[in-house]
């Protein structure tokens, strides 16, 4: 796998892109009121000012539901077809230091839930976006866990949380969505990803297909980055190798995955190994899901997997990259 394509969208004087999703072949900036940029290089213009410190979002692949969310904040908004549902909140314990968590997909019957934590750090909820209405209400007390960075699988078979633990500790969480829906007491079992060869923190996770996941982690605490594969059907270790730096936000691409760390670069599963980086474009350190540290902010960035491209947006310069 290699680059096969490269477009570049210009920036007018002055433009600062805020967030990037995907919308067919279009990437719109939510939380800059909607701008949608093409890929021919013409745009089109923002249609609403929210007037807040929003800086991220999130978006159903229609675009019909999106939430813009303060990372390192306490609200949200959830949008339906670019207008106001409603206003979302999480806790304020620690929200200055990691990243809210929050996620959208679809039920099997068509319903768009939305994953978030509106009462507590601790504790997810499953709700109907369109009315708000729990569907997993439990009263018993979940377990001492920071959920970010909520993901479900594509199809929505499973929620996964790369959050962390007390003092602090980056982990991870994988929850069944049915199970959840049947019995919301699953979604406070604590797993923590216990993973052969892993023993030091897991940074970062993201979904390779309906049933697997990609992780970057540390073979011992502090040394010795991992990237690895886990099949959760087989609930088996497919694949764990060492790297030679940071891995970061991941997307994976089947024997492949993107890892964000500093600069976009591709990195071979099963080896490890480096096959191509872009050291021109810059897409910030994050690497677990506390970034209050960081003296720089992440760059709005727009992952594709289903087509194998990425979108970096610099001070220029939108680029989008296609693999295959």
């Amino acid at each position: 796998m290699r680059e096969v394509e490269r477009i570049v969208i210009p920036l007018s004087k002055g433009t600062r892109v805020k967030s990037l999703c995907w919308h067919g072949d279009e990437l719109v900036d939510w939380v800059g009121g909607a701008k949608r940029y093409r890929l021919d290089g013409t745009f089109v213009e923002p249609r609403i000012s929210w007037g807040y410190r929003f800086d991220r979002a999130v978006a159903l692949p229609d675009c019909e539901y999106v939430v813009i969310y303060e990372s390192l904040g306490t609200k949200g908004l959830l949008i339906r077809n670019g207008r106001l549902l409603r206003e979302l909140n999480r806790s304020f314990y620690h929200a200055e230091a990691y990243e809210y968590p929050v996620a959208l997909s679809r039920l099997a019957d068509g319903r768009a839930v939305i994953a978030h934590c509106p009462e507590e750090y601790c504790k997810i909820e499953i709700e109907e976006v369109e009315t708000g209405r729990r569907l997993t209400a439990r009263e018993n007390k979940p377990a001492d866990f920071f959920h970010s960075r909520l993901q479900f699988s594509p199809g929505g078979r499973y929620l996964l949380s790369a959050g962390w633990v007390w003092h602090p500790f980056d982990t991870g969480e994988v929850y069944d969505v049915e199970r959840a829906l049947a019995e919301p007491k699953s979604l406070d079992e604590i797993w923590h990803l216990k993973i052969e060869g892993v023993h030091g923190e897991l940074h970062a996770a993201a979904f390779n297909g309906p049933d697997t996941f990609v992780f970057a982690a540390d073979a011992e605490i502090e040394q010795s980055p991992l990237v690895g594969v886990y099949d959760l059907t087989e609930g088996r270790l497919v694949s764990l190798s060492p790297v030679a730096e940071q891995v970061g936000t991941l997307m994976p691409l089947g024997e492949f995955a993107v890892g964000f760390f500093d600069h976009p670069k591709l990195f071979e599963l099963k080896t490890g190994q480096v096959v191509q980086r872009w050291d021109e474009l810059a897409s910030g350190r994050e690497n677990s899901s506390i970034i209050w540290h960081q003296e720089t902010p992440t760059p709005a960035l727009a992952l594709d997997p289903a087509n194998g491209r990425f979108a970096v947006a610099g001070a220029e310069a939108i680029t989008v990259v296609r693999l295959g």
